[in-house]
């Protein structure tokens, strides 16, 4: 077995064990979806989320605490420098996670596959990281929706 087949099978027992969606995981590595649901369902005892991935960043809009969690997801994820996009949602997520449980103690608002998704809307420019004009704070902010209300000043 080369190194990159075993690298392909090491990101796909990290990735599940964020319980995304099947089909970011066979997306990434390759690898069949029909082995990733038996790992999966080995791993967590219980079968992978299904449906589809979202596609659109309305779903964050809806809920003011997610369009917080949201922010603060995309903050981590900016902080990552690699350049493997997986390993950055991977490490922005946990990052997002550990912040929330010891802020709040509770479980964060948005799952892996979300996650996922705000990065790719970030990295192909649908979503924005930006500063708000009046407390400087981040703000996520889309291009169908420019002005989107900041998460600290509420303005």
């Amino acid at each position: 077995m080369c190194l990159d087949t075993l690298n392909r099978y090491a990101l796909a027992v990290e990735l599940l064990s964020l319980k995304p969606r099947i089909s970011i995981v066979a997306k990434e590595t390759g690898l069949s979806p029909a082995i990733l649901r038996k790992a999966f369902v080995e791993m967590h005892q219980r079968s992978p989320s299904s449906g589809p991935i979202r596609t659109s960043p309305q779903f964050m809009s809806k809920s003011f605490s997610k369009l917080k969690e949201a922010t603060l997801c995309a903050v981590f994820f900016r902080l990552e420098n690699r350049r493997h996009c997986a390993r950055r949602v991977i490490n922005g997520y946990r990052r997002y996670c550990s912040y929330i449980k010891s802020v709040s103690n509770a479980y964060p608002l948005l799952d892996f596959s979300d996650a996922w998704a705000i990065s790719k809307w970030l990295d192909a420019g649908v979503l924005k990281l930006v500063r708000c004009s009046y407390c400087h704070s981040a703000k996520l902010i889309n291009n169908e929706l420019e002005h989107n209300v900041c998460c600290v000043c509420k303005s």
